[in-house]
Order: structure tokens, then C-alpha cells, then sequence
């Protein structure tokens, strides 16, 4: 069955958007009646005349009385003759199983263009960037200029130093990181591959290779081993300060402020989040001077940094293996 678009169907809408649902249960499609001005369409020409898009009689054709039939049989469907109605002289796309435009992705990305929501550095990772940097890319509806604008939307959505890390809660991580590998945007990669390794068992969305997943996969699990071996010893050993009675007081609160914790929270393996957890307390109140609270704050932000750092020995190294 044929449906229109409930938001997207404009009366005087010189273009028609045909999207066929890719699921075998499903047998309805959607179709849209849009303004041709509105998008970029020089921009994208895989979106019109590629083999995964068709119109009725060639690019830029009209649809006429007597291409309906000719439309009925390119769909494969029994268009509904009210549904046809009033569109003689509109352009027609089809939107076909090869190039998997997801439902949502097209609707974001109206929004965008009908300016209901224009992307922006504010816009949601989840509901916005990603849809738009998914279905402007090459192997979707190939919009150049916005899908390179998504990315640098896309690259800031991510930390790019260990303090931001450490209080990162991701959003989609496996699918960003999924997309970051597909379109080859190395920055995020970084912290994603972090977070990864101390938040959550990886399974990367199926929009990339099974090669790319079991690469990032074996990667995450090197760094992963390689943050515990690095950080148990520090974990469990109370470090020295300038003064013997902060160095007592701190061995005093080192177990059940800082081990006990990060023992709670299998947090061996997340030194940059233990890190800035043993900055928050107040050691202060402890019992250790302000001079000894200071250094050893600034010894754990540089700890964070070293962290960081040896994260590209650690990535290079498991590239190098490969």
C-alpha cells in the first residue's frame, strides 16, 4: 500500500519521492511531494541518475497521462488513482532497495532542508548528525557539502583530550564508531576506541564490514589489556608526597576512596575516568596540606595525558601487527 508522507507531502510539490521499505514484512512504501528547489540537486547526481534512482522517462521528465502505467510498472505497485491525481508535470524518483535509505534518515534530512531543524553545532549526535551523515554519503543520496559539513558536526561530538574523556558519557558509540571507520574520519576514532574498551562490549552496527568490526574489535580489546597492566600498579600503591604526615594521611583514605571504588566499578581498566575521580576528592579534608592536594592533582591530569599519548604507540602497534 501507498502512503503519503503525513509532513512531507506538499500540494504544489514539483518532485515525488518514492521510498520502497526495505523490510520483507513490510509492504507498504511511502511517497513524498516535495520542492525541487529546496535541495542541492546539482550536488547529487547519483541521487538522480544513478542505477539505484529512476524517473519515469529520463532525467528531468514529466510525469504525463501516459507515463502512469509506465510509473505503476517501474514501482511495481498498484499506485491508488487519488493518490495520482494532480500530479501530471512532477518529476519522479524512486528511492529502490539498493541504496537502503533509511525512513528516518530521509525525514531528518527534510527537516533540514525545509529549515524545521537546520543542522547545527547544537543538533543531537543521535537524532540528527548521524541520520544526515549516514544518508548524504556517497553510497546513499551523495549531498558532498553537507555530508562534509556533518563530519566536522560529527568530529566535534567527541573529546580530543584526556580530561574531556574522562567525563564522557557516549552516545551511540558503536554506531558513530561504525560510521567514523566506514567514512574514514580518523579523529573520533581515538576516544571512541577508548570508550569502547572501558564501557561496553563492542558490537559494531552491520553498516560496516566484518572485517571492520573484528578490527575494532581486537583493537579494543588490545588497549583495553594494555590500560590495566599500565594502571594496576598505580591503582594499588598510595604515591609518595612532600611531607611524611600528607604521605600517612593519604595511605590512610588511599583504599576506601580510591581502591574500593575503582574495585566497585571494575575500574582497573578506565584509568581516565579513575584518574579524574581520585582529582575530585577532597583530599583537603583528609587530612594532606593544599600544597600536596595540588601536586598530586597536577600529577594525575599528567598521568591522564600520558594515557592519552600511549594511546597511538598502542594503536600503531596493533595496526603494525596486522
Amino acid at each position: 500500500m501507498i502512503q503519503r508522507h503525513p509532513t512531507y507531502w506538499f500540494n504544489d510539490g514539483d518532485t515525488i519521492l518514492h521510498q520502497k521499505f526495505l523490510s520483507n514484512h513490510d509492504d507498504n512504501d511511502i511517497v513524498y511531494r516535495i520542492h525541487h528547489s529546496k535541495f542541492p540537486w546539482p550536488e547529487s547526481p547519483k541521487f538522480l541518475c544513478g542505477s539505484s534512482s529512476r524517473l519515469v522517462s529520463g532525467l528531468g521528465s514529466e510525469i504525463s497521462d501516459n507515463d502512469l502505467n509506465t510509473l505503476r510498472t517501474m514501482a511495481e505497485i498498484d499506485l491508488d488513482e487519488e493518490l495520482l491525481d494532480g500530479l501530471t508535470g512532477c518529476k519522479y524518483v524512486v528511492l529502490d532497495h539498493e541504496q537502503a535509505i533509511n525512513a528516518n534518515d530521509l525525514v531528518v534530512l527534510l527537516d533540514h532542508f525545509y529549515g524545521k531543524s537546520v543542522l547545527s553545532p547544537e543538533s543531537d549526535l543521535t537524532t540528527r548528525i548521524v541520520p544526515i551523515l549516514r544518508i548524504t554519503s556517497p553510497d546513499h543520496l551523495n549531498i558532498p557539502t553537507l555530508h562534509e559539513e556533518t563530519k566536522n558536526y560529527f568530529v566535534r561530538s567527541f573529546p580530543n583530550n584526556a580530561q574531556e574523556l574522562a567525563k564522557f558519557q557516549g552516545q551511540c558509540a558503536e554506531e558513530a564508531m561504525a560510521l567514523a571507520v566506514r567514512y574514514d574520519i580518523r579523529q573520533p576514532q581515538k576516544p571512541l576506541l577508548y570508550y569502547l574498551a572501558t564501557q561496553t562490549h563492542l558490537e559494531l552496527h552491520d553498516a560496516d564490514s566484518q572485517d571492520s568490526r573484528t578490527s575494532v574489535s581486537t583493537l579494543s580489546h588490545t588497549i583495553s589489556t594494555h590500560m590495566i597492566s599500565l594502571f594496576t600498579p598505580l591503582l594499588f600503591t598510595p604515591p609518595p608526597t612532600s611531607h611524611m604526615e600528607c604521605t600517612d594521611a593519604l595511605a590512610e583514605h588511599w583504599m576506601p576512596l580510591v581502591i574500593a571504588p575503582a574495585i566497585e566499578d571494575s575500574a582497573m581498566g578506565k584509568p581516565l575516568q579513575t584518574l579524574e575521580r581520585m582529582k575530585d576528592v577532597n583530599w583537603s579534608e583528609c587530612g594532606l596540606c593544599e600544597e600536596c592536594v595540588r601536586i598530586k592533582r597536577e600529577e594525575w591530569t599528567e598521568e591522564q595525558d600520558r594515557v592519552w599519548e600511549i594511546m597511538d604507540t598502542w594503536i600503531l602497534g596493533a595496526d603494525a601487527k596486522e
